[in-house]
C-alpha cells in the first residue's frame, strides 16, 4: 500500500471520528430554568416594607436582629395558647400579577421547645377572594397552605370545591419532616386546575425533596382572572378549631411557643432547585 493512499485512508477515518466525536459532544445538555420571583420580602429592609410593618402591628410579631439563616434580619412569631389552639396570625399580601402556577418558598425555624400538638396552619397562596376558616365554598375561591402536624409532619391544606366539606383537604407527609431548633427550606407548589375539572395539584417541598402532593383537585369551579393566584397568605397558628389543639407542656399547662421565619418568596411557575 502507497504511502499516498495509507494518508488518504487515515484522513477519510479522522474526519468519520471527528464527526462522531462532534456529535456526541454536541449532545444537548439540560438548561436551567430561571426563577421567575415576582415577589420576595426577607426582613433586611423594613423600613421600606409596606408587607413586614403590617406584619410587625400584630402584637404576636417581631423583628430578630441577625436570626435567619443566613444571618439576616429574621420575624419572629408567638404561637399564644387559645380555646381553638393558638391566636391566629394572618395577613394577606396582594402579588403584582396573577397566574395559574406558582411557588411559594419560605424558610421556618420552630424553637426547641415547640410543641406541634395535633398541628396547625402555616402559609399559603389564593386567589383574590381566598376560602379559609370553615367558611363556605364558593364558585371562584380557594386556598393552598401548608400545614405542620403531630411530631413533625407536614400536609397539604386545600379549600377547594367539595362543598360536602367544611374545612380543607389534604395528604400528610409519610415521614416527620420539621426538627425543632433547625432551619428548613419549605416550597409550595400549586398548579391550578381547568375551571371545573379535577386536574389541579399541591407539591410540598422540604429541603429539596417532595414530601407530600395531592393530585386531582379542584380549587375553582369558574374561570375569569379572579380565580388566579392573586395572593400570598401570611397563615400560621395551631388549629383546629378546639383546645385541644393548644401548644402544653408535659404537665399539661397551656404554653406560648415560638417560630422564625425568613425569606419569602413567590415565583411564576414550577419550583427550581
Amino acid at each position: 500500500m502507497s504511502f499516498r493512499r495509507s494518508l488518504s485512508i487515515f484522513s477519510k477515518l479522522s474526519i468519520i471520528w471527528s464527526l462522531y466525536a462532534g456529535l456526541v459532544c454536541a449532545a444537548p445538555t439540560e438548561v436551567l430554568k430561571e426563577d421567575k420571583a415576582i415577589w420576595e420580602e426577607n426582613f433586611d429592609q423594613n423600613d421600606k416594607s409596606t408587607f413586614c410593618q403590617k406584619l410587625l402591628k400584630d402584637s404576636h410579631v417581631s423583628l430578630v436582629k441577625n436570626a435567619g439563616p443566613d444571618g439576616s434580619d429574621a420575624i419572629r412569631v408567638a404561637y399564644v395558647p387559645c380555646n381553638r389552639g393558638s391566636e391566629r396570625v394572618v395577613a394577606r399580601c396582594p402579588l403584582p400579577s396573577a397566574m395559574d402556577e406558582a411557588t411559594l418558598s419560605f424558610d421556618v425555624c420552630f424553637d426547641r421547645e415547640f410543641v406541634w400538638a395535633k398541628g396547625g396552619k402555616l402559609h399559603g397562596l389564593g386567589p383574590k377572594f381566598p376560602i379559609t376558616g370553615g367558611a363556605e365554598r364558593e364558585p371562584e375561591g380557594w386556598s393552598a397552605r401548608v400545614m405542620f402536624k403531630e411530631a413533625g409532619h407536614c400536609a397539604t391544606y386545600l379549600y377547594d370545591q367539595n362543598k360536602t366539606k367544611t374545612y380543607g383537604i389534604g395528604n400528610l407527609s409519610d415521614k416527620c419532616v420539621f426538627q425543632p431548633g433547625q432551619w428548613h427550606r419549605v416550597v409550595l407548589h400549586v398548579r391550578l386546575n381547568r375551571p371545573g375539572k379535577e386536574d389541579g395539584s399541591s407539591q410540598i417541598f422540604v429541603d429539596g425533596h417532595e414530601v407530600v402532593k395531592t393530585d386531582g383537585v379542584m380549587f375553582r369551579a369558574d374561570g375569569g382572572k379572579d380565580t388566579m393566584i392573586h395572593n400570598f397568605l401570611f397563615s400560621t397558628f395551631h388549629g383546629g378549631s378546639t383546645e385541644d389543639w393548644s401548644p402544653r407542656n408535659p404537665r399539661g399547662e397551656p404554653i406560648t411557643v415560638f417560630a422564625l421565619f425568613d425569606n419569602f418568596k413567590v415565583s411564576d411557575g414550577q419550583p427550581v432547585f
